[in-house]
């Protein structure tokens, strides 16, 4: 099809879906790395796709797009001879840290980029790839970045959110379990079936697992007034995914498996460990969920920006209508662990 023509099938797609054209094209990329990334048998059976975008491609969990695809690599397969038994120690755990992200990086280089990068030169896309630029005095996961020449841009109101870049995310400090295989369709194919467009089939997180690592990071956050690196920029979507696993039932089937629970607070101590933070502790009944001071300010801000620009579908709470929210499931999910503990 012609550029023009493409431009034509997206509008018709958005204007059916109710989703911005701008994002249906988005999201076709998103699939489309997906789907190439499936198409090596190795890569399929030992990478899991989770994070919000699962919980929105594959469960219909949450109603927003996103930029980002998390994905797992199970850490047998990257590591065979790994021991994931809890750390005797902090330094050993650093110890085994260090050699994973090594591992990782390596291969993420050698694997999957590559991979990407010939089937771009195959179909002769107009896409570019790179690997992301560490930031200094961080340490942050192997990222490939994909980035294309919009059809649509996106307008000027929707303050820049919006970005013509898919990021690929890669982990390996679990083995991504428990998970399943679920088919992954592209927004724009449901109003377009007369189009072929990509289709993948990865192996995805269960919610449960994603809710509890999710609730881990925010409890981080707000401990420590801000998030990652920054004090709130494009994060805000994580509480609102909190939100939405609350009302479908996830949080509190994630807060009663006790078993999953523990084993994500320990991959969370010998991977992410962050003194004073204490992971067990935390989903055992001392989870914070609602952040509080400059913290709370920068994610307000944040939120206003991500509403703002067209990446949330239905209703969507007001700022302060969805931290109520949170602290009402910050109170059920640690009056839960600790009837259970």
């Amino acid at each position: 099809m012609s550029a023009a023509d493409q431009r034509e099938a997206l509008e018709v797609a958005a204007s059916e879906s109710g989703w911005p054209a701008y994002l249906l094209e988005k999201d076709i990329w998103v699939v489309w790395a997906l789907q190439t990334l499936g198409a090596d048998e190795q890569l399929l059976a030992s990478l899991t796709f989770k994070g919000g975008t699962s919980l929105s491609k594959a469960h219909g969990l949450i109603e927003r797009f996103s930029e980002d695809v998390d994905l797992t690599l199970n850490i047998q397969h990257l590591w065979p001879e790994v021991d994931l038994s809890a750390a005797a120690s902090p330094s050993q755990a650093q110890i085994r840290r260090k050699l994973a992200d090594r591992k990782l990086k390596q291969w993420v280089q050698e694997i999957p980029l590559p991979l990407l990068q010939r089937a771009v030169a195959a179909a002769c896309f107009p896409l570019d790839l790179s690997l992301k630029a560490a930031e200094p005095d961080r340490r942050q996961p192997p990222t490939i970045v994909l980035r294309y020449q919009p059809l649509i841009p996106a307008p000027d109101w929707s303050f820049g959110y919006i970005r013509p870049t898919v990021l690929l995310e890669f982990g390996a400090h679990s083995t991504g379990e428990p998970h399943g295989a679920m088919p992954i369709a592209c927004e724009a194919a449901t109003h377009l079936t007369m189009l072929a467009f990509p289709m993948a089939h990865p192996l995805v997180m269960d919610p449960k697992r994603t809710f509890l690592e999710k609730a881990a990071a925010i409890h981080v956050a707000c401990r420590k007034g801000s998030w990652g690196s920054g004090e709130g920029d494009r994060y805000s979507r994580h509480w609102y995914d909190l939100d939405r696993l609350a009302s479908a039932g996830i949080a509190e089937a994630a807060m009663r498996d006790r078993e999953l629970a523990i084993e994500v607070a320990q991959q969370k101590e010998d991977f992410w460990r962050k003194p004073p933070i204490n992971y067990l502790q935390a989903l055992s009944g001392d989870l914070q969920l609602v952040p509080t001071g400059d913290g709370r300010e920068a994610l307000e801000t944040d939120y206003t920006a991500m509403t703002s620009s067209g990446m949330l579908r239905g209703q969507v709470p007001a700022f302060g209508e969805l931290m109520e929210r949170i602290g009402l499931l910050e109170q059920q999910c640690n009056a839960i662990a600790q009837s259970l503990c």
